[in-house]
């Protein structure tokens, strides 16, 4: 079977080698590209004053990697005093790779999952400043939840994801090839290149709840991995094919 992996440049090198590994003819098309956001006077400042808040949320590796690039930048090591959080386990190596203490949800990687976290219910964190590391945009669930559990919570916007236009699509989904996305963004970006996708494909794999309930309501054969994690990942693709 033909695999697309569509994980942005720079991300897919090591999952793209273990997939080939099993013998899998794989391509790599990236549906979206990350570009760091210019420095502002919002961001500096919340970096300045990042010991000013009691806990940071990272909602994504690429967010934990722009804020920890920030962090070097202003601090020579981390505040004390910050819980710090990741919404999954790729984002929560990557701040541990800094030598931080990270909580993140035992599963459901999302906003629903991190917010069911005991050291964020109402009674612990109702007073405190949070921070989110986030790419520009996204779901406002997770604030206005903090918000009204009495935080007070600010963004700090690190990155941008820009659409990736493919003009090769015919080409690529020729062998019907089962799809590799890596979040809901990614889903919505090839759809408005492919709308007919559910006919060109074997199927897709995600790694989260919310991206499966959405590519199942677009009516295709989906898949839901542990995680982003290139492990889960290509576990997720070994049980498809040997479902297959």
């Amino acid at each position: 079977m033909q695999i697309v992996v569509t994980r942005p440049d720079g991300q897919q090198q090591a999952l793209v080698a273990a997939l080939t590994e099993l013998g899998l003819e794989v391509m790599h098309r990236p549906l979206m590209r990350i570009e760091a956001l210019a420095s502002h006077a919002a961001l500096r400042q919340s970096m300045i004053d990042l010991d000013h808040y009691q806990a940071v949320i990272a909602i994504s590796r690429n967010a934990a990697e722009q804020g920890l690039q920030w962090l070097d930048e202003y601090w020579p090591q981390a505040p004390v005093g910050i819980d710090w959080y990741a919404v999954g386990p790729t984002t929560a190596e990557v701040l541990q790779g800094a030598g931080l203490k990270v909580r993140m949800p035992p599963q459901k990687f999302d906003s629903e999952g991190v917010l069911a976290l005991p050291s964020l219910a109402q009674a612990r964190i109702a007073g405190t400043k949070v921070l989110i590391w986030r790419g520009r945009g996204g779901r406002e669930t997770l604030a206005n939840v903090l918000r009204q559990r009495g935080a007070q919570v600010d963004y700090a916007e690190l990155y941008e994801r820009l659409p990736v236009t493919d003009d090769d699509w015919p080409q690529v989904l020729a062998q019907r090839p089962l799809l590799l996305l890596s979040s809901s963004q990614a889903l919505d970006i090839v759809i408005e290149q492919v709308p007919d996708l559910a006919q060109r494909i074997a199927g897709v794999i995600v790694p989260s709840e919310r991206a499966a309930q959405q590519a199942q309501q677009l009516g295709l054969t989906v898949k839901q991995a542990a995680s982003a994690r290139d492990e889960d990942m290509l576990a997720c693709v070994q049980q498809w094919l040997n479902n297959d």
